[in-house]
């Protein structure tokens, strides 16, 4: 990648870039020299204004880790994509009941891309000896965050110490490093709560139950305990607005195909369920690659390409407001970028990557992407003196 440049400033660069201009491949291998440009807004009162504090581009993905430094969560992920095929809507913030509730519906709308929610208070699994699961009524509460540490989902340890144990040498495990989880862990959410396979059930009695459910596939008491490994993809849904991690499904079939192992679905796969999963029903090829793999926002929330004119609704999202409306702002950037040497400037259609929504800092980012198709790579000194403009213009 080239050294970022800040078209807005000749002089001294700023280490917070809003714009850049870039060389990637996109999926199908093609190169382009993409350019990308990022506005903050705060919203009040439905309507939307400039934000005195801009938040910058993010150049590499925001990525969690683990005393072992192996992958948790994603934060947050880059802004330097080739043009997607839909606009990623990422929800950040808390969940807020009207004064205290035991459940909560919330939700997020824009344009085609929709996803709804259910909140929980807390609650703890009851086992009994004879291996029955019943869930208790859940605890009030008034806000809830949404993490996906909170939705369905987790890593069984236990039950991977004894469907594959680690190898013992004079009754000691050999691990000269931290053994990959595999399905072990959920691959829908590797950090939850919930996921337990059906191995020594009285082990679950008093664990943490999720709080944050997908209402059209939730965990019930039934469906507690899954069968086997290979039958995650049968279990609930994580529920979540956040990024969805590079690692978990369905990015990861989307980057790798059949890498990620499962039996055949006994049912309906919930995430094809949403206009943004019809690519998810297979079958797929070792290391396939689909389109969609640059696709970071939860099911649901990558329906379309949006305009960025359209009207974002929240709900029980914002604090003391029921249903919010956001209109989003109606302006675009008009780029133009001139390579070194260029006899002339080049006019790249911009396309909106990303709106991320935080309801606690009642902000609305947008990024947005124009590319140039590139015959050979650019270099790092080519890029540094590549001249951006970007004009910001209503629809």
């Amino acid at each position: 990648m080239g050294t970022p440049r800040d078209a807005t400033s000749e002089a001294e660069p700023t280490p917070r870039l809003t714009e850049t201009v870039r060389c990637m491949k996109s999926a199908d291998g093609k190169l382009w020299m993409v350019c990308v440009a990022k506005r903050t807004y705060s919203f009040a009162g439905g309507r939307v204004t400039l934000a005195d504090e801009q938040a910058p581009l993010v150049i590499e993905p925001d990525i969690e880790t683990d005393e072992h430094d192996r992958y948790r969560t994603l934060r947050d992920d880059t802004d330097l994509f080739p043009p997607k095929i839909a606009t990623d809507v990422v929800v950040t913030g808390r969940a807020h009941a009207p004064g205290k509730a035991r459940e909560l519906t919330v939700g997020v709308a824009l344009g085609r891309s929709a996803r709804v929610l259910k909140v929980l208070g807390e609650r703890r699994a009851e086992v009994s000896i004879e291996g029955r699961v019943r869930f208790p009524e859940p605890a009030p509460f008034e806000s809830v965050p949404l993490a996906w540490e909170l939705a369905y989902g987790g890593y069984d340890a236990y039950a991977h110490d004894e469907l594959d144990p680690p190898e013992r040498r004079n009754g000691r495990r050999i691990e000269p490093s931290p053994r990959e989880e595999g399905v072990f862990a959920y691959p829908r959410n590797k950090v939850g709560r919930g996921y337990f396979l059906d191995v020594d059930r009285d082990r679950a009695d008093g664990e943490l139950l999720p709080q944050i459910e997908d209402p059209g596939d939730p965990l019930t008491p039934s469906r507690f305990f899954v069968r086997s490994p290979l039958a995650w993809i049968d279990a609930p849904a994580s529920g979540g607005f956040g990024w969805v991690a590079h690692t978990w499904y369905p990015r990861i079939m989307r980057e790798l195909g059949a890498f990620l192992e499962h039996d055949p679905p006994a049912k309906p796969i919930r995430e094809m369920a949403f206009a943004d999963g019809e690519d998810l029903a297979g079958p797929f090829r070792k290391n396939e690659v689909l389109p969609r793999l640059t696709q970071g926002a939860a099911p649901g929330l990558a329906v379309e390409r949006l305009r960025g004119d359209e009207l974002a609704i929240l709900q029980n999202l914002v604090r003391g407001q029921k249903e919010t409306q956001v209109a989003l702002p109606g302006e675009r950037p008009v780029m133009s970028v001139r390579p070194p040497g260029s006899p002339k400037a080049f006019a790249p259609e911009a396309a909106l990557q990303t709106v991320r929504i935080d309801g606690e800092k009642r902000t609305v980012a947008l990024t947005w992407c124009g590319a140039v198709r590139l015959m050979a790579p650019m270099g790092e000194e080519q890029l540094a003196e590549t001249v951006l403009g970007v004009q910001w213009r209503r629809w």
